[in-house]
């Protein structure tokens, strides 16, 4: 687990800042957003809804993340977080993007959000990797990952599995 995000990539250039391509063009999901299966303090999916928070605050996410980004309801990955967690998304937005770093957001998160032993954390787990996709959000993630929904089964996989084929962490289910 890395306290600040995921590590960079040395070999990157940088692209001058103001650049229109510059959001874009050095954008790799799978060094720059952690896979939702990393924990912090127990908690799944955290790491990466840090990493996302930060890259739209710096200008740097790419629009097909935004649209999910802090969106509540147990439809996305952040919305099973923060219903979870008990924490809002404007509140939770402001902290990640003023604290310095994950173990600071962490603490903020057990203090303003509901409590949960290490048991409920790890069931809380075990419940999203056991998840499988109703109809209709079986429609909506043959849409939105139509690259891996042609290679396989997506309603037979987890979200966890989904996100990490789409970003390049994983080759099979």
């Amino acid at each position: 687990m890395h306290p600040t995000g995921p590590p960079r990539d040395p070999r990157i250039g940088e692209v001058p800042v103001g650049d229109p391509l510059e959001k874009y063009l050095m954008f790799d999901p799978s060094r720059q957003l952690r896979s939702p299966r990393e924990v912090l303090g127990g908690y799944a999916v955290l790491p990466r809804l840090i990493d996302k928070v930060r890259l739209s605050g710096q200008g740097r996410l790419p629009d097909e993340y935004r649209e999910n980004l802090l969106k509540q309801g147990r439809g996305t990955l952040d919305g099973r977080f923060m219903e979870f967690s008990g924490v809002g998304p404007d509140a939770l937005r402001e902290a990640i993007l003023s604290l310095p770093d994950d173990r600071a957001v962490l603490d903020w998160v057990e203090r303003n959000g509901r409590p949960h032993t290490d048991s409920e954390k790890t069931g809380w787990f075990r419940e999203i990797v056991s998840d499988r996709p109703y109809p209709d959000r079986l429609a909506v993630r043959i849409r939105n990952y139509p690259e891996v929904a042609s290679r396989f089964d997506v309603g037979a996989m987890n979200a966890f599995d989904l996100i990490d084929l789409d970003e390049g962490r994983r080759s099979t289910p």
